[in-house]
């Protein structure tokens, strides 16, 4: 399995209603890829957003970003980010779930 990290920065607040669109928007999305396991958007403060994506491959996370990611952030977070994002991906090499 891999993993995708990205923390983005940003100028400052975004507007709940681009976060009400992500969970309107992005879950069916999401769930249309096959081998995405995870998907989360993490408000971590008013100028710090993380998002972590789970799938089965690396090819699985970069068919998210072509298929998802460039249209959609894009449109709705890449005009509040202050730099592009810092981006992380790799294989999980341990993990734990609670079932």
């Amino acid at each position: 399995m891999h993993a995708v990290v990205n923390r983005i920065r940003l100028n400052g607040p975004i507007d709940d209603e681009v976060y009400v669109a992500a969970q309107r928007d992005l879950p069916d999305r999401v769930a249309s890829i096959d081998g995405i396991r995870a998907f989360y958007v993490v408000r971590c403060g008013d100028d710090d957003l993380v998002v972590v994506i789970l799938g089965d491959s690396q090819e699985v996370i970069d068919q998210m970003r072509i298929e998802i990611g460039n249209d959609w952030m894009r449109a709705n977070i890449v005009p509040h980010a202050a730099s592009p994002p810092d981006r992380l991906v790799g294989e999980i090499v341990a993990a734990y779930e609670r079932a």
